[in-house]
């Protein structure tokens, strides 16, 4: 009906053109709450006297799923229109969703280290679903890209599972925040799709220094012994320290027996682009955020009290154990850089610190410790250990420090 209709019907007869503006607006309102209310509206069938007949729904309001009751379907209809109307004012895209999503990250003390990572994610994401209001994207829509779109990349299964994490979590926030209604992303599960991921692994071997190499890397550092950071690889061989251990390592932590490891170094930036860094000692290591246990303890080794006393001669006074002349700590990137080039200067490979880590483990196998001393060492879980460490069977041992001691690394 045009509206010169309408109006020749309001002076004819209003009463019927009042009952016609109604059932439009009825009508109208129930196509705009198909469009953005996902779930079932139905009358309840129930002993209760109290809501039998009525009418009911489930509505997420602040994330939280909650039910609503009305007498007939009408008033039903008529407070879900004017609640999802009310939120059109709140209206996001997926991509604004996500950006307030990183700005509660960041308030919440969240690294930008971490923030970059959710964002390299974030740009793998059609910008067809980005640029959609965040309330209308739907399951089928999602599972259409991570199909077409995500899968034909052949991701890691990790890699999957993070992609799939952060997008229910964004939805997520959506939610709390009023942005959409439902996390269509609920029921898409990442192993459904693993299938089609990239299952391919590399072995222990393929990502430990070999006995060759290790030769290699010990007879250059010894050539360079003034070298801090040649220091610490020869700690990490005879250890198995990580990364940011090393560089955190102080000299109140040696003493005569051992090594107490319970600091880690880590980056910090702060802004958006990763600049302005800051160096900074976390006083737990990486397994200890959330379970705290005060450290571990590693035993010091004939072989490692060597190394130890080559990085105790580095010029320069300091109170951490690796350091430049001028006191100051090495940087954990710039002993990564460090590794790097003497690897591939001597036509090494593997070029990162957790082969040592995993070549120190397997000695550790090798000189008879077993599972539960070797993760005492380490400080990881028996888990841990067994799924991505070991080489052989484990066997019981006695002394950790003599079976070390009779180690002959490389």
């Amino acid at each position: 009906m045009t509206t010169e209709e309408m109006m020749i019907l309001l002076k004819s007869n209003p009463e019927i053109a009042q009952r016609f503006l109604d059932m439009t607006n009825k009508e109208a309102k129930k196509l705009y709450v198909a469009k953005m209310h996902k779930q079932k509206i139905f009358m309840l069938q129930t002993k209760d006297k109290y809501h039998n007949g009525n009418w009911a729904t489930h509505l997420y309001v602040n994330g939280k799923r909650k039910v609503v009751y009305k007498t007939t379907e009408d008033e039903i209809y008529d407070y879900l229109y004017d609640f999802y109307k009310e939120q059109d004012d709140k209206t996001k895209t997926f991509d604004e969703t996500f950006d307030c999503f990183i700005e509660s990250k960041r308030d919440r003390g969240r690294s930008e280290l971490t923030l970059k990572e959710y964002r390299r994610y974030h740009k793998l994401i059609p910008e067809s679903i980005k640029k959609e209001d965040i309330a209308l994207i739907t399951e089928e829509e999602l599972r259409k890209w991570f199909v077409n779109g995500f899968l034909s990349r052949k991701p890691k299964k990790e890699a999957m599972k993070k992609m799939l994490q952060q997008v229910k979590a964004v939805f997520a926030f959506g939610m709390r925040k009023g942005y959409c209604y439902s996390n269509p992303a609920l029921n898409i599960l990442a192993e459904d799709y693993y299938k089609f991921c990239d299952l391919s692994m590399r072995s222990n071997e393929q990502r430990s220094f070999s006995d060759e190499e290790i030769v290699k890397l010990r007879e250059y550092c010894l050539n360079d012994r003034n070298n801090p950071h040649a220091a610490m690889m020869l700690v990490a061989m005879e250890t198995g320290m990580r990364l940011g251990e090393l560089a955190a390592l102080k000299k109140s932590d040696v003493d005569t027996e051992y090594i107490w490891v319970h600091r880690q170094q880590v980056i910090v930036f702060e802004d958006e682009k990763c600049r302005n860094r800051k160096i900074r000692d976390l006083e737990y290591t990486k397994n200890e955020k959330a379970n705290p246990r005060g450290g571990r303890l590693i035993p010091i080794t004939e072989n490692c009290r060597s190394a130890l006393k080559i990085a105790a001669e580095l010029p320069g006074e300091s109170e951490y154990v690796f350091h430049h002349p001028n006191g100051k700590p090495i940087v954990k990137d710039s002993y990564e850089y460090y590794l790097r080039r003497r690897c591939k200067t001597l036509g090494i490979p593997i070029s990162h610190n957790h082969a040592f880590r995993v070549a120190f483990n397997a000695k550790l196998i090798e000189a008879g410790v077993d599972g539960n001393e070797r993760c005492l060492v380490l400080g990881h879980s028996m888990q841990t250990n067994e799924r991505h460490y070991s080489f052989s069977d484990r066997r019981k041992v006695d002394n950790v420090r003599a079976k070390l001691n009779n180690l002959k690394l490389a």
